[in-house]
């Protein structure tokens, strides 16, 4: 079967993407030294405490960009989504503290913050919720240089 409205489906994904992906939604994620060496999950979750209430139950499709240390633009890392539901344990897994069982970035982040180079995350909220499985994967599509997506580095 064909599905014949894949434009308005593209019009939506544009509109999406342009949002997402908009400087002025990134929030900057912080962390303190004294978190880092040794890394401290738990005081860097309470230190962002803001920034996971504000993703709780209002985000499905997020992303990941960092910046060197001292550089001003940054760079798309990551594309993901999530239950709304979810939104705040999954953001909290590839920030702060990871689930064994999750493919959370956090060792990637973990190492971006210790040469202390700047985080920032953006989020949306999609409705029907079901579509943040579609425009997960065109926009992992539509942005290859998001390198911490496996499917981009199999590209590679």
């Amino acid at each position: 079967m064909q599905y014949d409205q894949i434009s308005s489906l593209e019009e939506f994904l544009s509109q999406v993407e342009t949002r997402l992906l908009d400087p002025a939604q990134r929030v900057s994620v912080t962390f303190p030294p004294a978190q880092t060496a040794p890394w401290d999950g738990i005081a860097l979750v309470r230190t962002n405490k803001s920034i996971l209430d504000s993703a709780s139950g209002s985000s499905n499709l997020y992303a990941i960009f960092t910046s060197a240390y001292g550089e001003k633009e940054s760079s798309l890392r990551y594309l993901g989504k999530t239950r709304k539901k979810l939104a705040r344990e999954r953001i909290k897994n590839h920030l702060f503290r990871k689930h064994e069982k999750t493919g959370a970035k956090l060792a990637k982040v973990l190492a971006h913050a210790c040469d202390r180079g700047m985080v920032q995350i953006a989020w949306v909220e999609v409705h029907p919720e079901s579509l943040r499985n579609y425009l997960e994967e065109e926009l992992i599509n539509r942005h290859p240089e998001a390198d911490w997506n496996r499917e981009n580095r199999k590209r590679s």
